[in-house]
């Protein structure tokens, strides 16, 4: 089966205009035909039951006497009558033209009388009779007298007819101004949407590369609305873009040195190994120390590509219970002293595992930035409806300007990528993904005298 033709833009604005000014011209032709022909009818009603009236009331009952109230009435219709009236002595048939002139007892008024009539509408007065067309039909009786009126319709007829013809022409010459008129109009208003989808085209064309934002029109309204949500997506899909080429570069930044240090290494190993051993277990300390950096940079990755994935099942947890836990487990591991400020029976939506590995890279952070002679403090609290976890240390703390900067990927507060404080700067990258998939906001504030507070809010359940 053949797929239908999708019809454009400027098709369907043409189309619908046209089907518009066809409807209305019609519309307007029918109401002006009826008007019209209602009123030509109505006349013509009118001047019949005059003329039949005038008729009944002059007791005509001969020749002389017709001809008496023909002159006394000036009978001049604008249509062809036939009026016979029958008497018992006799039966009087006349004939009037357009003109208005009498033709007494015409072979052609004897033929009409004799020709078959039928009724169109029962009960109206509208007969057609056989090859003289349609008329209107009138009787009345009085005593012994018969008087029957026919008045022809074919002047109303054939007005209608030319009426018809002249709004067919005028239909003709609308339609064709108004395709011509839509045909503009749809150009005009399509016109927008076009050079839109031909920019968008243009665009698209190569997906790998940062796209300039479309030229957006002031107008229609909802052309540019699109042009917007379009521009807004594009500038998604370039910050996108630049984020895969910086993860890119700053792991195989990252990458390069611990396979530098594993190489050079193994060539001191394989130059100096038999002359001088004592070098290897040095080489292999370092050997397995890179390597591990590898290793944790790697899972750090693989964390974070499961986390840009993700879409974590979130339940109703006791979140006092789950930090007391982490805490107590993680005061044993550092040298650090860690105080626990923890408010008890504050649930909220979360997920465990998820929230499990936010607190301890936090508290990772604050180990690694912090001196071992200074406190490290995890905190939560619930005021009112929100929910506040925090890790406090008295670090190297964070200028302002890097506060948002420092969950960006393998971004350092070191920017030289200095080996003193060992890390792939992927830790708060993960730690920010994983608070919006629990539908956390996190922040960093300064600590006094010194340090950095990295502070979580969550909505309490209620």
């Amino acid at each position: 089966m053949t797929e239908k033709k999708s019809l454009t833009y400027q098709e369907l604005i043409n189309n619908a205009i046209r089907k518009l000014v066809i409807i209305i011209t019609l519309a307007i032709s029918a109401l002006i035909l009826a008007v019209v022909g209602v009123q030509q009818y109505s006349q013509t009603v009118h001047e019949a039951r005059g003329q039949m009236m005038s008729l009944y009331f002059s007791n005509i009952d001969d020749v002389p006497g017709f001809i008496q109230w023909s002159n006394q009435n000036n009978r001049h219709t604008k249509q062809n009558t036939v009026i016979r009236v029958k008497t018992k002595k006799s039966s009087i048939t006349a004939a009037s033209d357009r003109a208005g002139q009498q033709i007494m007892t015409t072979s052609a008024s004897k033929k009409f009388i004799n020709q078959h009539k039928f009724s169109i509408f029962p009960g109206q007065h509208i007969v057609f009779v056989q090859n003289f067309g349609f008329f209107l039909f009138y009787q009345k009786k009085d005593d012994d007298t018969t008087y029957q009126l026919w008045t022809s319709l074919s002047r109303l007829i054939n007005s209608l007819i030319l009426l018809l013809i002249l709004i067919s022409i005028i239909v003709f010459v609308t339609l064709g101004f108004g395709t011509w008129w839509a045909q503009r109009l749809a150009e005009k208003l399509s016109a927008p949407t076009i050079d839109l989808v031909n920019e968008t085209r243009s665009t698209t064309k190569d997906p790998d590369f940062d796209q300039p934002k479309l030229t957006v029109p002031t107008s229609p309204q909802e052309i540019k609305e699109l042009g917007d949500a379009f521009n807004e997506l594009l500038d998604t899909q370039n910050k996108r873009l630049q984020r895969e080429r910086d993860f890119v570069s700053n792991a195989s930044h990252e990458l390069r040195t611990p396979i530098a240090a594993v190489r050079g290494n193994l060539n001191l190993i394989k130059r100096h190994g038999d002359k001088h051993p004592e070098v290897i277990p040095e080489s292999l300390g370092y050997i397995d120390e890179e390597s591990l950096r590898m290793q944790h940079l790697i899972e750090n990755l693989l964390h974070l590509s499961r986390a840009d994935r993700a879409e974590l099942v979130l339940e109703k947890i006791n979140l006092s219970e789950i930090t007391n836990g982490i805490g107590q487990q993680y005061k044993k591991t550092i040298a650090q002293e860690l105080n626990l400020d923890i408010q008890s029976d504050i649930h909220i939506l979360g997920n465990v595992d998820a929230l499990k590995q936010v607190m301890v890279a936090l508290l990772d952070n604050a180990n690694k930035y912090s001196p071992d002679n200074t406190p490290i403090r995890l905190s939560l609290k619930q005021n009112g409806s929100k929910v506040d976890l925090s890790v406090a240390d008295q670090g190297i703390g964070i200028p302002d300007d890097q506060k948002q900067l420092i969950f960006q990927r393998f971004y350092r507060v070191d920017t030289s990528h200095s080996t003193e404080i060992k890390g792939s700067g992927l830790g708060l990258s993960i730690v920010s993904q994983l608070v919006k998939l629990n539908n956390g906001l996190i922040k960093v504030l300064d600590n006094q005298p010194h340090g950095s507070i990295f502070k979580i809010e969550f909505d309490a359940d209620k």
